[in-house]
């Protein structure tokens, strides 16, 4: 097909064709290619790729998402964007000067301050920049207050040359996209292009490797990647980045700072941490010096860096050389710092806090692109021609007041690049985002990067917030013939045992059991529950009538929803309540706010398990959202999307378990699920078998009392009598033999917390409960139990010890996350 026909940029320059539409030498072969494919072939490809990134998981969060998704799949062009290997050796050149350049601002900053000394920066685009911290300091004078890592997006400019568009330093984005972007095009497109060669992007990461065992003296166990958590736009590359890294991946609350040192919190106690990569911005780092109400740093964070105790990549207060207020004077940096002139042009940019280019940019307003220098809380960019009358006065009533916190840059076209959408090849905005990384006194830059493509053809704003999609960037060429792939026998080992695993990522997996446990018990309850609600009408009299209030009120003991149908009012219109607890994700309780927590729990574990888990776990959590929008469903609607969930839920809980081994965290996991399971057994059986009922009741809540423990066959199959009581306490309470009894997974509770790291020669604090409550149950009656004197209806002796075991498994779990999750006894 000729895809190119009506292919036509707008642009001043387009990659793949100059301005007499003539394909440009380096794109004629893939070109050519491409023109032989059908619509059909090519997107076929695309669908290709779209599987292999979802096989791998790869999504970007965006934030305040309209379609309330927010975890979107991440998406690639299969037309990569090409460079030819003269060219990129060029800007290669380019970037390793402008990271030598920014590393000097930044030592300077925080160390002589030569450049305020001397005048060649104004101090106003410095101290009114809020990533210029002063805890910070007289770091820059220290040996480790480096910029390690140094990112920059680069676009085609009017010239011709590659463009310096936006620097990044303080936790630069997008390597790990980058690496899944060029490991989906390995797979998917290497029959496509079979004849391009291609530079490898290994080497850069194999030096990131060599700089974190650098920082760490050798030992990469002492380096951990700190992350916002899995709420982040660019989680999926923090876990992805710290696997190909190999270190751990952590939270702030995974730290602790002790004796000017950083400690990793791991079940088996304090470790020490020796090297952070950051991916928080800078203010976030730490409460204590910096942004007080951050809920994602460490305190005490700077004061080990102070002390020499952390070296950071990159270093706290880095986000000052994003400051676009000092692009101005960029060209007399250099030639202070480097005795150079600048190898990237960048945006022509006036700073607006100096008189005569205030005036400059005020006489020509309409000409510019206006932003704050200050971009650390929000990016606000103006194009001013765009912009309505009522919004260019009060634009420039804002320039006029605060002028130091603005600068005017010029409008620039920038190139386009070839790209595959609704069966068509058009032209699109692109911006590169290349890396580098500190060698000894230089820098090392990848040969490839992000390419990050606009979302229409007529949009100049190119951000994966608003909807862009991706490229892989080719450098063409062959690699030097020593750079082979690396030696994966000679890998070093990584200890993942249970003594290393980190503290939130143990505690998540230990509310993941709880979560899980706890929406399957409500699950069956409530179906069984609202099954019977419907079919009590086909029995008469008062009978049916106290059945129905017993489970209804079973109900909200087990599931601690009061009033509930405690309350009379509430009663009297069962189903409305129903709908509540299934819905209302506020109602603390309830299934939706289960389900809710549970997401959370598994979103924080996501790394740890199988993708088909992943998959099974979105799939439910995107029909269950779309369930809880219906409003008034019927009875029949709500019984199905119960049964469905359900099911969901134990084919996730299978997937769980296959997907770990105990020495990662299925152990923890396993003690959640069961501490879970006995208190909500318990909770059930205090609310339904402690009560005298007549004989017919008596039946109907033995029945529901086993039949939402999915435990009816398996009763049946033991007594071939009919129900009673005492063989449904025996059977569901005091039986050490069926699975699902009380009496069974204390047994089993025992022997799970004697695998945790802590465990003594001595019962623990955590450990005590379990055995008291495994002493109380083997020393239990079952006809003490069943005692009641003749005008009783409550049976006092089952409720006392019922009441006794939830007491124990409660405070195991207290003991527990003390020992465990708070550290309370270091």
């Amino acid at each position: 097909m000729q895809f190119f026909d009506t292919y036509a940029s707008d642009s001043f320059c387009d990659e793949m064709v100059d301005k007499n539409r003539n394909v440009r030498a380096h794109w004629k072969n893939l070109a050519a290619h491409l023109e032989r494919l059908s619509v059909e072939e090519l997107e076929g490809k695309q669908a290709e790729i779209a599987w292999h990134l979802e096989d791998n998981g790869v999504t970007y969060n965006v934030y305040n998402d309209p379609e309330g998704e927010g975890n979107r799949p991440w998406s690639l062009d299969p037309i990569p964007f090409m460079i030819t290997k003269e060219e990129w050796k060029s800007v290669k050149q380019g970037i390793k000067q402008r990271a030598k350049l920014l590393n000097c601002i930044l030592k300077d900053l925080y160390g002589e301050r030569l450049l305020l000394k001397e005048n060649i920066i104004p101090a106003e685009v410095i101290f009114t920049h809020k990533g210029f911290l002063s805890a910070a300091d007289g770091m820059g004078l220290r040996e480790d207050f480096q910029l390690y890592f140094y990112a920059l997006d680069l676009a085609r400019g009017p010239d011709g040359k590659m463009w310096v568009i936006n620097d990044r330093t303080q936790a630069p984005s997008g390597l790990g996209y980058a690496i899944e972007n060029r490991l989906t095009m390995n797979i998917a497109a290497k029959d496509f292009y079979a004849d391009h060669e291609v530079k490898k992007l290994f080497p850069f990461i194999e030096e990131y490797k060599k700089l974190l065992k650098k920082l760490t003296k050798g030992d990469t166990s002492k380096a951990a990647l700190l992350t916002p958590g899995p709420h982040n736009e660019t989680y999926f590359e923090h876990a992805y980045l710290s696997s190909f890294l190999e270190i751990n991946l952590v939270q702030g609350d995974d730290l602790l700072c002790k004796n000017g040192s950083v400690w990793l919190k791991s079940l088996s106690g304090l470790k020490p941490i020796q090297t952070l990569v950051k991916r928080l911005d800078d203010r976030f780092c730490d409460p204590l010096e910096l942004l007080e109400d951050s809920k994602l740093g460490v305190a005490g964070l700077v004061d080990c860096v102070r002390q020499g105790n952390l070296a950071m990549i990159n270093p706290i207060g880095s986000a000052i050389v994003e400051n676009i207020g000092l692009n101005p004077f960029m060209e007399r940096i250099c030639r202070f710092f480097l005795n150079e002139e600048l190898i990237l042009p960048q945006i022509a940019t006036w700073w607006c806090g100096q008189e005569k280019e205030l005036t400059f940019v005020m006489e020509n307003f309409e000409n510019f692109i206006l932003k704050k220098i200050d971009k650390t809380e929000s990016i606000q960019t103006y194009l001013v021609k765009n912009l309505s009358e009522a919004m260019k006065e009060k634009l420039q009533k804002s320039v006029l007041d605060n002028p130091h916190q603005y600068v005017a840059q010029e409008a620039i076209d920038f190139s386009t690049t070839p790209f595959y959408g609704n069966g068509k090849i058009e032209p699109r905005n692109a911006v590169i985002r290349a890396y580098a990384l500190k060698k000894n006194e230089n820098y090392t830059v990848m040969n490839g990067g992000l390419v990050r493509v606009s979302a229409s053809k007529d949009a100049l704003l190119v951000s994966s917030q608003k909807g862009g999609t991706s490229k892989d960037l080719w450098i063409l060429g062959e690699d030097k013939k020593n750079e082979n792939l690396p030696n994966y026998a000679a890998l070093p080992f990584i200890d993942a045992s249970l003594n290393t695993l980190p503290t939130l990522k143990a505690e998540n997996l230990f509310w993941l059991g709880r979560y899980l446990s706890r929406a399957i018990h409500t699950l069956r309850l409530m179906r069984y529950t609202v099954k019977k609600m419907t079919d009590f009408h086909h029995y008469e009299g008062s009978v049916s009538q106290e059945s129905k209030r017993t489970l209804q009120k079973a109900l909200t003991h087990v599931t601690m929803t009061y009033p509930g149908f405690l309350d009379e009012e509430t009663a009297q219109n069962p189903l409305l309540e129903i709908a509540s607890l299934m819905k209302d994700a506020h109602k603390q309780g309830s299934l939706a706010f289960t389900l809710e927590r549970l997401g959370n729990a598994n979103l924080c574990v996501k790394s740890l398990l199988a993708i088909e888990a992943w998959k099974l776990f979105e799939q439910m959590q995107k029909e269950w959202k779309q369930f809880t929008k219906k409003p008034n469903t019927p009875v029949r609607s709500m019984l199905s999307e119960l049964d469905k969930v359900l099911l969901y839920l134990v084919a996730y809980k299978e997937l769980v378990e296959e997907s770990m081994y105990k020495e990662q965290g299925l152990i923890v996991y396993d003690i959640g699920f069961k501490l879970e399971s006995a208190l909500l057994t318990l909770s059930k059986a205090r609310s339904l078998l402690c009560f005298k009922y007549d004989k017919a009741v008596t039946y109907d809540i033995l029945e529901a009392f086993l039949s939402s423990s999915e435990s009816f066959n398996a009763y049946r199959t033991q007594y071939k009598s009919s129900l009673q009581l005492e063989n449904v306490v025996e059977f569901l309470i005091l039986n050490p033999h069926f699975p699902k009894s009380v009496a069974y997974v204390t047994q089993a509770l025992l022997e799970d917390l004697k695998a945790l790291p802590k465990r003594k020669t001595y019962l623990s604090a955590y450990e005590e409960p379990i055995f008291q409550a495994y002493s109380t149950l083997t020393l239990s009656n079952l006809a003490s139990l069943m005692l009641l004197d003749e005008n009783e209806s409550f049976y006092t002796a089952l409720d006392r010890l019922l009441t006794q075991l939830s007491e124990h498994f409660s405070l195991c779990s207290v003991e527990l996350s003390k020992t465990y999750f708070s550290h309370y006894d270091e």
